[in-house]
């Protein structure tokens, strides 16, 4: 198969045009963003951020050995002599386009396109869409080779990079696809065009952006929006939002859900080490805990029984798989911690509280909540309303962190409970590690941004001393 991004292509959008010599450089056989990444033959895509421009890092992907760059005409206009300088000190070639971001995904839609055989399964939510694409390609693997996002490459920056690094010695490809505005699922379903599709839920993640939840409902059902009557959609049986996801579908519609699948007899809760799920023809011991992980169970076992899978096959997947970097990880030490800091929403925070008030501890319950971002106008209450739920959870001591968890604090403390808030880090540390003992259960639950797994290393530490 030729390179998705070869001289040719990149041809085809420069529109004829380039800016170096042709017979010194070579064919590009990987692709970055991030100069960092850059190395041999690769292509680079510089890509204008809010924070920085990729434009000023193009001397180092080529001193790294990038072989080609994509480059804005107005930046390539504007530096015409540095790119005829770099083009003579350096083998490598110049490729002005229009909009490199909006060029990338069309080198991903177009590579897309020459997989007619490859079974592509989309999965969005606003809540656990990583654990269930998880969960979905282990059992895919069981029955061939499975391709897949690696960490979070789900946006319309990192979906065209995980396809244009896709290989003709795949039978299924398991793509998650994350949204955080309108018009962005356009651009995901037109690269991806998943043959299967899955919504976990629609909650409030990114409703800063998006507006409401039925807004990002209406966003998030374009997942569909490029069906065949031969194709399968899956909704969970109790998403509220399920008329307006199924509105206009073509393709088949499948709900999933512990009343949806007849073959599940019975779930039992096995603490921090899981749960086991008991069905007609096999048993299962998932090492995820948690309600919600069951539902992200439910869902890949739907979708990889509609594409053929066993129940053996199904088995051998979901119990070869672990917990992903900061989604329900159970980390056990000094404390035990549950580590479930990857992203945090109103729904998620409540699922994991409600997980965590359910699971079996030695010591006491200590609850460390960051800040929920990208809430917009609704964080204040959003926070509030945390505060509040949290009321009538089994937890002896509370922590808040961030100066949007500081309504959740006010609310809280009027229960009498013991809480603590503040929006330095280290205040954070020093404190918590001040009240925590052996065999305690830590819950870390906040946004990305929050970075609460710092927290991890220090209270794992068997020698750890107090801090006065």
């Amino acid at each position: 198969m030729n390179s998705p991004f070869s001289c040719s292509r990149l041809l085809k959008l420069s529109g004829g045009f380039f800016v170096g010599d042709r017979t010194r450089c070579q064919e590009p056989q990987t692709i970055c963003i991030d100069s960092r990444e850059a190395g041999p033959r690769s292509l680079f895509v510089p890509l204008k951020g809010e924070r920085t421009d990729g434009h000023l890092h193009i001397e180092s992907a080529i001193a790294a050995g990038s072989s080609a760059v994509l480059v804005e005409q107005d930046w390539a206009e504007a530096h015409s002599k540095t790119l005829q300088n770099w083009a003579a000190q350096y083998p490598v070639l110049f490729f002005p386009v229009q909009d490199t971001l909006k060029q990338m995904q069309e080198l991903a839609a177009a590579h897309r396109a020459r997989f007619s055989k490859l079974k592509v399964v989309g999965v969005t939510g606003s809540n656990g869409k990583t654990t269930t694409k998880e969960m979905i390609a282990s059992v895919l693997e069981t029955m061939g080779r499975t391709y897949k996002n690696q960490g979070n490459l789900n946006s319309e920056i990192g979906l065209p990079l995980t396809v244009l690094r896709m290989n003709k010695e795949y039978d299924f490809a398991v793509l998650e696809m994350g949204i955080n505005h309108v018009g962005e699922m356009d651009v995901l379903v037109d690269i991806a065009r998943p043959g299967t599709a899955l919504i976990t839920n629609i909650g409030s993640a990114h409703i800063g952006y998006l507006g409401s939840k039925r807004k990002i409902a209406e966003e998030k059902r374009k997942i569909f929006s490029l069906f065949k009557k031969s194709n399968r959609a899956f909704i969970n049986e109790n998403e509220p939002f399920g008329d307006v996801l199924t509105e206009n579908l073509q393709g088949i519609l499948h709900r999933y859900g512990e009343r949806s699948l007849s073959e599940l007899q019975e779930v039992q809760d096995l603490g921090l080490e899981g749960q086991r799920l008991v069905f007609t023809d096999c048993t299962i011991r998932l090492a995820l805990p948690g309600y919600h992980n069951l539902n992200n169970a439910l869902a890949a076992i739907a979708v990889s029984r509609s594409l053929g899978a066993r129940w053996d096959q199904i088995r051998e997947g979901l119990e070869s798989l672990g917990a992903v970097f900061g989604r329900s990880q159970i980390l056990k030490g000094r404390v035990d911690i549950v580590q479930d800091c990857y992203n945090a929403n109103p729904d998620s925070v409540l699922a994991a509280v409600k997980m965590f008030s359910a699971m079996p501890a030695r010591g006491r319950r200590i609850l460390v909540l960051g800040d929920m971002l990208e809430l917009g106008e609704e964080s204040e209450v959003a926070h509030k309303t945390i505060g509040k739920a949290l009321t009538d959870s089994p937890v002896d001591q509370a922590f808040f962190f961030g100066s949007e968890m500081k309504a959740a604090f006010d609310e809280y403390q009027l229960t009498g409970k013991g809480a603590f808030h503040t929006d330095d880090y280290r205040t954070l540390e020093k404190m918590l590690l001040t009240a925590s003992e052996p065999g305690d259960l830590v819950l870390l639950k906040g946004s990305r941004g929050m970075e609460l797994e710092r927290l991890a290393a220090p209270l794992l530490e068997e020698r750890h001393k107090k801090i006065s």
